[in-house]
C-alpha cells in the first residue's frame, strides 16, 4: 500500500503541535520529523498554514462522515464537540500563535463545512434560500467557534448541557432568553 505523503505530512505537524506553539514549527522541522526532502514537502503543500487548512479539511471530512450516521442533530454534535474538547489543548495551542487570524478562519470554514454538511444530508427538503443558508451557517460557525474557544478547555464544562444549547440554537428552539436571563419587568 502506498504512502500518503500529506497524511504523514499533516501527522508529525500534529504531533508537532502537541509541545510546540505553530509559530514555532518550521518546515525544516517538519522535514526532519518526517525524513523527506524540502522537494517532496512542497510538492504537497505551500507551506505551514497550507498544512493546517489540509489537516482541517481531513478532520471535517471525517467528523461529517461519522456524524451522518447518526440519528439526530444531538448525536452528531456530540461527536463534534467531543472531537473538539479532546483536542482542545492544539487548538488553543493554534490560537495562541501570531497567526490567530487565519487559525480562527480556518476554525469557522471548517464549522461552516460540517453544518452545511449536516444540513444537506439531514434535511435535503430544507425550503430556505441559498443567501439566507449561508449568512445562517455563518453566523452559527462564529457563535460556535466562539463558544468553543471560550469553553472549550475548562475542566468543569458540562458538554451534555452545551451540546443541548447548540442543538436547540440549530434548531431554532432557542428563540426567546426564558429560563436563560431574567426578564425586564413590564412595568
Amino acid at each position: 500500500m502506498p504512502v500518503d505523503m500529506k497524511t504523514v505530512i499533516a501527522d508529525a505537524f500534529s504531533t508537532m503541535l502537541e509541545y510546540k506553539s505553530v509559530d514555532k514549527i518550521t518546515v525544516k522541522a517538519l522535514l526532519d520529523e518526517c525524513h523527506i526532502s524540502r522537494q517532496t514537502f512542497y510538492y504537497h503543500f505551500h507551506d505551514i498554514m497550507d498544512v493546517l487548512e489540509w489537516s482541517f479539511r481531513q478532520v471535517t471530512q471525517r467528523l461529517v462522515e461519522q456524524s451522518l450516521k447518526t440519528e439526530d442533530m444531538r448525536s452528531a454534535l456530540q461527536i463534534f464537540i467531543s472531537f473538539t474538547v479532546k483536542h482542545y489543548s492544539k487548538i488553543q495551542r493554534l490560537l495562541e500563535s501570531q497567526r490567530r487570524k487565519q487559525v480562527e478562519q480556518i476554525m469557522i470554514e471548517a464549522v461552516e463545512t460540517y453544518l452545511k454538511e449536516l444540513v444537506h444530508h439531514k434535511w435535503p427538503d430544507l425550503a430556505v434560500n441559498l443567501t439566507d443558508m449561508e449568512i445562517v451557517v455563518r453566523y452559527n460557525a462564529c457563535g460556535i467557534v466562539g463558544v468553543l474557544e471560550s469553553c472549550g478547555g475548562k475542566s468543569n464544562l458540562d458538554q451534555e448541557r452545551l451540546i443541548l444549547l447548540i442543538e436547540r440554537i440549530l434548531l431554532g428552539e432557542l428563540s426567546e432568553w426564558n429560563g436563560y436571563l431574567p426578564l425586564p419587568s413590564t412595568r
